[in-house]
């Protein structure tokens, strides 16, 4: 009765006064919990609620008890995201509990957002990757609820990446929603109210990749003293009974709180996400405070709120439909949100390097997962069994570490070291699984009706460092036949570098004629004396089997040396080429497409010339180290850290005084190479190959001397003379589309520049490149690394960090890693209409090399390939060479297949590769045949004639980027072409028969 009189008296009032035209807020209370899936503890340690001594967190116990509290009152909801844990959690529930869970996802009481199995990455991370995690929780929603999560929730990564948006267009989802945003950035939105913006993710595809983005205000948790989890935080008090009564208090203070949020989003909605970290644990304390809050607020209309429990895709209706209603025009984005700072020294820059090491591992671990799907999939119209159940079961374990490690503190480098190990340990049981299946299925291939026992595989993951077990039975006199598959759908060709124990190495291929080879001694100590060179053809999504054994070949080579250098011995017709230091002749390696010459000054690089162009770049390359700041200075306490990039200097330190590495050439006709040695722990090699039009550098870094007390974050730098590039460069999106990137500078607000050097920083997936009029420096790596200009026609990418402190971010320990990493980069110098196509060939194959299995075998390469077929070529053609098969995955329980396909070129990017292409899916296999087709979201959840998003107006439309193109037909079995567009992924589900 007291709550009607005080409406009456309100209404009255605002009659006279005119306050009658303010409009209600719909205040939309999102419960929450952001499991991280492993940052201080392990993932299974964050499941169980063990080792409580570094966090108190179990999220078993929040589930349990959310589902509890949800059945105590119908009008709670809750959210939940991460399906790594989901799952388990799900794995242990009874049939009587999973029917009343089911039942309150059908009521939307839970709901999943995001769904992916993990909140990934946006830095560090590669679109297929992304696109796989995602892909995997969503097919579990999919099919235990038969649900589609329809919002993007990344509120934890520390920056936003375009693709990243793109990404969750494509997959159907109607909002984006995230919190951490720079600091001067977030100011500005709150004060124009652009905290809600249209995105477009992807020049290329415009308008269709647009996704609404709102950025959450102040954080992703309560307001200030309403965590009713925190101990010191009062409970809501409203008996009359009892003393201490605060109701109103509390009231009064959330409602002046969401009244200024209110000033900076442009509808009357207002979303206050009411959770976070590992919280939930005890959901009654927190529903049952906001319980009475609720029930206060919504009885007293003074306050002007509609406050109800809601998710993030509830309050996106709301919005849409209030934005139609006021006919709102929404601020396009077309840049993305890096690099991300939260304070005016604290640039979160350090982490796109982070852990070099698992950011690498996690890169070639992607690639064996679609090796495997490829492979046990096409096998299927060639043997029996290959995507056996337990087959699949076995590639799933490697898909869920995978899936796991694509999480914002696992492949960002930014977990505790105990965190990181277990990552990778997950990782590796993950491939042996699926090295497992590799090599079952292989076997069934390479049999024949006549063939004896079928050969054992072993594999080598530490290539790279000159260890190779199999291959060091070559001392014994013993053969060993190599099986090389290709994962890419393109024939290529691969320049092998196999460590071997002797020089004398013969490679024998199915014709039993022994191919051209080099060997070189392999300079590393723990490894195989020598490296066996030499390149090879192979199918496309095939693979081709030859053998190694002792002995040399007509053409055999023994890599030339200068006078530093030790020869190498044996072979038929090694050769030994004396060059003093000072012949400027000597001092270049060179092929049809490039030379590039070493200053007999500085031993470092100087010119780089393309032979097809006649171009020329003056060019200094070398590695330096910046020394990481400890907090201790008079600008800021802020230190280096596992998140944080801050260098004590503005300028980079030489590795030895004058930075003149000693050096070592190596002249082969198959390869050349300078080997150059700056320090004990920081050495490179600069390859070139006869064939190929890039040069190699392979860094080889650590363990990082800190034996000094200085925390060091170690680059190379390409730095050029007279290649005016106007303090621009640029880098790509998770491997696909380039951002232009320009020295102090922000594409959507006025920067105020503190870190000249760490605010310069931004994520290098893939590739970046300079330009400078018709010419193009572009640079691939092979993992995601920092990278930035800091002066006009320089490009540096940090390669390694070893530091000293904790950045105050939550780690809480220093990121003191003490191994080595070997790392590569290919650079290539091209004109621009040539250079979108050495990008991306060179970025597809560095990520995607060949699986190589190394048989135990009794025989000579005679007796190989007289027992088994040394070949295998599963596709009826190589698809065109600017579309990419991306995944070929047959899935559990029916057996089908998901297909997804990917034009891997911008608009513009190149006048031919940039065209629109086709792939006829009904003669895309030798032996098996397509029966039906249905086309998908990117996620592979719903039918993509299915998917009805929001339509959103913005105040630019009519700058997007609009592809011209036929209506297009429904992709049948009857209709099997799929036409791609520049930059675009279509998923399909198949059937695949043998034929």
């Amino acid at each position: 009765m007291k709550a009607v009189s005080i409406f009456i008296f309100v209404v009255a009032f605002c009659a006279i006064t005119g306050c009658a035209s303010a409009e209600v807020t719909n205040l939309h209370v999102v419960p929450h919990t952001h499991d991280d899936v492993g940052w201080l503890k392990t993932v299974d340690e964050y499941y169980y609620g063990a080792n409580n001594t570094i966090q108190h967190a179990g999220v078993q116990y929040i589930l349990d008890s959310v589902i509890a509290a949800l059945l105590q009152n119908p009008e709670r909801k809750f959210i939940y995201v991460e399906i790594a844990f989901f799952e388990r959690w799900w794995n242990e529930q009874s049939e009587d509990m999973k029917t009343i869970v089911r039942s309150l996802v059908g009521a939307r009481r839970l709901e999943f957002i995001n769904g992916g199995w993990c909140m990934n990455d946006e830095a560090g991370t590669l679109y297929p990757a992304v696109i796989d995690q995602m892909t995997e929780g969503h097919l579990f929603l999919e099919r235990e609820f038969g649900v589609r999560p329809t919002i993007g929730w990344h509120i934890d990564p520390f920056g936003h990446a375009s693709t990243q948006a793109s990404l969750f267009a494509q997959m159907g989802f109607n909002a984006f929603f995230f919190s951490r945003i720079d600091y001067q950035d977030y100011a500005l939105r709150n004060k124009t109210k652009e905290m809600e913006i249209v995105w477009r993710g992807s020049e290329s595809l415009g308008q269709e990749t647009e996704i609404f983005t709102s950025v959450m205000y102040d954080g992703y948790g309560p307001p200030d003293g309403f965590c009713f989890e925190c101990d010191n935080v009062p409970p809501i008090q409203d008996d009359p009974r009892l003393f201490g009564v605060n109701i109103k208090e509390r009231a009064d203070k959330l409602a002046a709180e969401i009244k200024t949020r209110q000033l900076a989003y442009r509808t009357n909605n207002i979303m206050l996400a009411f959770g976070s970290d590992f919280q939930f644990e005890n959901a009654n304390i927190n529903f049952k405070n906001m319980d009475k809050l609720m029930r206060y607020i919504n009885a007293h209309p003074e306050y002007e709120l509609n406050m109800f429990y809601s998710t993030p895709s509830i309050y996106i209706e709301y919005v849409h439909k209030a934005a139609e209603e006021k006919n709102i025009a929404w601020t396009v984005k077309t840049d993305d949100f890096f690099p991300y700072a939260d304070c005016p020294h604290c640039f979160w820059t350090g982490y796109f390097t982070s852990r070099p090491a698992l950011k690498g591992y996690v890169r070639t671990r992607s690639n064996l997962l679609h090796a495997t799907e490829k492979l046990i999939t096409t096998a299927r119209g060639d043997v029996d069994g290959a995507a056996s159940h337990d087959n699949i079961a076995k590639y799933e374990v490697l898909a869920q570490a995978m899936g796991v490690a694509q999480h914002h503190d696992a492949v960002a480098g930014t977990e505790k070291q105990h965190v990181a190990d277990d990552y990778a340990e997950r990782l590796s049981i993950g491939s042996d699984n699926a090295q497992e299946v590799v090599s079952e299925v292989v076997g069934k291939l390479l049999a024949r009706q006549s063939s004896p026992s079928l050969p054992s595989f072993s594999y080598c993951p530490h290539l790279n460092m000159s260890v190779c077990p199999a291959t060091a039975q070559l001392a014994n006199n013993k053969a060993v036949p190599v099986v090389a598959y290709n994962p890419l759908a393109w024939t290529r060709t691969f320049n092998f570098r196999i460590p071997v124990p002797v020089p004398d190495v013969a490679v024998v291929v199915s014709t039993k004629v022994a191919i051209a080879t080099q060997t070189v001694r392999s300079g590393d100590a723990s490894g195989l004396p020598f490296i066996l060179e030499f390149s090879l053809d192979l199918p496309p999504m095939g693979y081709l089997s030859f053998v190694l054994q002792r002995g040399s070949s007509a053409n055999d080579r023994k890599l030339a040396l200068n006078d530093e250098a030790e020869p190498a011995t044996g072979g038929a017709v090694a050769h030994k080429q004396l060059l003093s230091s000072g012949d400027r002749a000597g001092r270049v390696l060179e092929n049809k497409y490039l030379r590039a010459t070493f200053s007999s000054v500085t031993n470092r690089l100087e010119l780089v010339e393309n032979l097809l162009t006649g171009q020329k770049v003056v060019i200094d390359q070398g590695l330096l180290w910046y020394n990481s700041s400890t907090g201790n200075n008079k600008l800021s306490i802020q230190p280096s850290g596992a998140y944080i990039f801050r260098p004590n200097e503005t300028y980079a330190f030489n590795m030895t005084k004058d930075n003149v590495p000693s050096i070592q050439f190596l002249t082969g006709p198959l390869s050349s190479e300078v080997r150059q040695v700056f320090n004990s722990w920081a050495t490179q090699t600069v390859r070139l190959y006869a064939d190929q039009p890039f040069l190699e550098f392979e860094y080889t870094i650590g363990p990082i001397d800190i034996s000094d007390n200085r925390g060091k974050e170690v680059i190379t730098r390409y730095a050029t003379r007279g290649f005016s590039t106007d303090s621009t460069w640029y880098t790509d999106s998770q491997g696909q589309e380039m951002q232009k990137r320009r020295y102090n500078y922000r594409p959507t607000w006025p920067l105020n520049v503190t870190e000249p050097v760490a605010g310069n920083y931004y994520p290098m997936n893939s590739a970046a490149f300079l330009r400078s009029g018709n010419a193009q420096i572009t640079v691939v790596n092979d993992r995601s690394q920092a990278c930035g200009s800091v002066a006009d026609g320089e490009l540096e990418v940090m390669l390694h960090r070893r530091l000293l402190h904790d950045d105050y971010r939550g780690v809480g320990e220093p990121l003191n890693e003490t191994e080595a990493v070997r790392t590569v980069h290919r650079l290539s110098f091209t004109s621009v209409q040539e250079a979108g196509r050495a990008l991306r060939t060179t970025a597809y194959h560095i990520n995607n090399p060949p699986v190589l299995l190394f048989a135990n075998f009794a025989g000579n390469a005679n007796a190989w390939f007289g027992s088994y077929n040394a070949t295998y070529l599963p596709l009826v053609s190589a698809l065109p060479s600017n579309v990419h098969l991306l995944n070929l995955r047959t899935l559990p329980l029916t057996g089908e297949v998901l297909l997804r396909v990917a034009h891997i070129y911008a608009v513009g990017e190149d006048s031919a590769l940039s065209k629109p292409a086709q792939v006829d899916l009904s003669s895309l296999f030798k032996h098996l045949r397509v029966t039906k087709i249905s086309e998908m979201n990117l996620s592979a959840n719903q039918l993509k004639s299915q998917v009805k998003r929001f339509k959103w107006k913005t105040a630019s439309s009519s700058s997007a980027i609009t592809q011209d193109e036929e209506p297009r037909k429904e992709v049948s079995a009857d209709l099997p072409l799929v036409d791609l567009r520049p930059m675009e992924i279509r998923t399909f589900i198949v059937r695949l028969e043998k034929q």
